[in-house]
């Protein structure tokens, strides 16, 4: 007999996205701004803040909002984008243009800096498992995020993310075995006497005790609206998985602080080319030397990183990461094309990444009106925006396809490598069950099957 039934919902959120104005006072177009008064989203109304150090960079940022919906998401981006379209309007009006930080619409650098959000939760408990489970995929979330600079005319920057190599201001995240006062003030104290900084904030993932919300600090500033809500979705799907985990009584448990810098520190370099070092448990290296040994390998032979070591791509880590948290998304409601940003990155048939600011780069070659584009990308609030429509264009059948594979994913709740083994045929009833490990022809180590004992081979 069912005696209760518990759905666990989505995270409220909120989101600081970055903007940059180029060729026009930024105070004159933060006062023309809001003297017009930006559209309020969920009875708040969207604020426009200048950087506190770098006056040219821009901030827009939304009040705490319920985003668990594809209607909640659409009313919130669609406000997002109003809002960024009146800023830009007010920079043209000023001599000016708003591009997003780091893309240069001229012939010099600019700075950078990125996308921040907020994650509110319920309890500190929820709060605990939230960072340290940020904190454990945050090299992922910088190579997903992360992009070089962008100067007209200038050689291409494949580096992972300019804004974070260049950063002095970043620190990885620690692990939290608790969010109580007395523990992190332990941990701003390490902080200070290790880095010479003793603010939580100065992390990737920090932990915020006024309000009990995780900030997220490690992502890029965006050049277009669609890879935003797409990195909103991501976040709000790791958030839920926290509240499920809490749920279950189940907890993050801590990752080796050298392996995260040096992934961290990888992925800033590299981005998604950046070669992984995953942290083997115990358990799982035995069961491996015992799959090696059985197919009669070496362990020499099998990889050349350390014992308890060894390197993934980035870009299948972050596949398996989409891959094992379609049931979240699914239960966020979405869609492909409001993921496609996260797909464009690993799932595409060429094999290699696709942004929105390549898109860009492809306008500046063709001659087309760069200001323009960059203005549509940052406004374009529909999901995909600018990437869906090159996608269906450059691969018309494989593009489809991916996202068809992604919806049957999506609305079925279950991981591709979930639906695999929920598809695949059960073994025959009639077999016994010594005839199915040893097989037709012998024993699982390849030698045919013997004579019994006593018996004649016939």
């Amino acid at each position: 007999m069912l005696v209760s039934l518990t759905r666990v919902g989505a995270a409220r959120q909120a989101l600081a996205k970055g903007l940059m104005v180029q060729g026009a006072d930024p105070a004159a177009v933060l006062a023309a701004v809001s003297r017009s008064g930006l559209p309020s989203l969920g009875g708040e109304s969207i604020r426009l803040e200048q950087h506190p150090r770098r006056q040219e960079l821009l901030r827009l940022t939304t009040p705490m909002t319920w985003l668990g919906t594809r209607g909640a998401r659409r009313e919130g981006f669609d406000a997002l984008g109003y809002a960024i379209d009146m800023v830009a309007t007010a920079a043209r009006q000023a001599g000016g243009m708003l591009t997003a930080p780091g893309l240069s619409l001229g012939g010099s650098a600019v700075p950078l800096d990125g996308d921040t959000h907020w994650l509110e939760t319920a309890d500190p408990v929820e709060q605990e498992v939230l960072c340290n489970l940020l904190r454990r995929h945050s090299p992922l979330l910088i190579a997903i995020a992360g992009r070089g600079s962008f100067v007209r005319g200038g050689r291409r920057d494949r580096i992972g993310s300019r804004w974070l190599a260049d950063s002095h201001e970043h620190l990885a995240a620690r692990f939290l075995a608790s969010v109580t006062e007395r523990h992190l003030y332990r941990v701003q104290a390490e902080l200070r006497r290790r880095d010479g900084i003793s603010h939580l904030d100065r992390m990737d993932v920090a932990p915020l005790m006024g309000n009990g919300s995780v900030l997220v600090r490690c992502l890029d500033a965006q050049t277009s609206l669609a890879e935003t809500l797409a990195h909103v979705l991501l976040l709000s799907a790791l958030a839920l998985r926290a509240r499920s985990m809490v749920k279950e009584g189940r907890r993050e448990g801590p990752v080796s602080q050298r392996l995260l810098e040096e992934n961290r520190a990888r992925a800033i370099s590299d981005g998604l080319r950046a070669g992984m070092v995953e942290d083997k448990r115990p358990r799982e290296r035995e069961r491996e030397r015992e799959r090696d040994r059985d197919r009669g390998r070496r362990e020499h032979q099998v990889r050349d990183a350390p014992p308890d070591e060894r390197k993934i791509p980035a870009r299948q880590a972050v596949r398996a990461l989409l891959d094992d948290l379609v049931p979240e998304f699914s239960r966020l409601d979405a869609t492909p094309e409001e993921i496609l940003p996260l797909l464009c990155l690993v799932e595409l048939p060429g094999g290699q990444p696709l942004r929105a600011q390549d898109l860009l780069t492809r306008s500046a070659g063709n001659g087309q009106a760069l200001p323009e584009a960059v203005r549509t990308a940052l406004t374009d609030s529909r999901p995909g925006g600018l990437l869906l429509d090159a996608v269906l264009a450059e691969y018309p059948g494989s593009g489809q396809l991916m996202l068809n594979v992604w919806r049957e994913a999506l609305e079925s709740g279950l991981s591709l490598r979930a639906r695999r083994d929920h598809d695949r045929p059960p073994a025959r009833s009639g077999s016994r069950p010594d005839q199915r490990r040893r097989g037709r022809a012998g024993d699982r180590r390849g030698r045919p099957a013997g004579p019994s004992k006593g018996g004649k081979q016939q």
